[in-house]
């Protein structure tokens, strides 16, 4: 396997590794750290039963991944129509190489292997 291929999906990999949502797990645990300026947040998530949490911290993590998603997205379309190149370690990485970068992080998200 090519090198930039290599580090494109550490790339993937290293986002999916990051998906998970800090404030959809301060939603779902002890609530946020306790500061002034999350007071309010925490007194909303006093008054919210365990599945109604529930329900907020999946709808957090759903737009957490979303952004993320979004935001590749945006890059992979600035890739084919601007001319945008990732490099690193002296190497670019391919463009379109699987699918594109959002399909390809939100397949790995899924769990799905990468392609031979």
């Amino acid at each position: 396997m090519s090198k930039e291929l290599e580090l494109y999906k550490a790339f993937i990999d290293g986002l999916v590794e990051r998906k998970d949502s800090m404030t959809a797990l301060w939603v779902k645990g002890d609530g946020f750290p306790k500061t002034e300026d999350n007071k309010a947040k925490n007194d909303l998530l006093a008054t919210l039963t365990p599945e109604q949490k529930g329900v907020l911290a999946e709808m957090l993590q759903e737009e957490h991944i979303a952004g993320i998603h979004d935001t590749l997205a945006y890059i992979n379309e600035m890739m084919n129509l601007e001319g945008l190149e990732l490099h690193q370690d002296g190497e670019s990485y391919p463009n379109d190489y699987f699918e594109s970068l959002h399909y390809d992080f939100i397949s790995r998200c899924d769990g799905d292997e990468w392609p031979e």
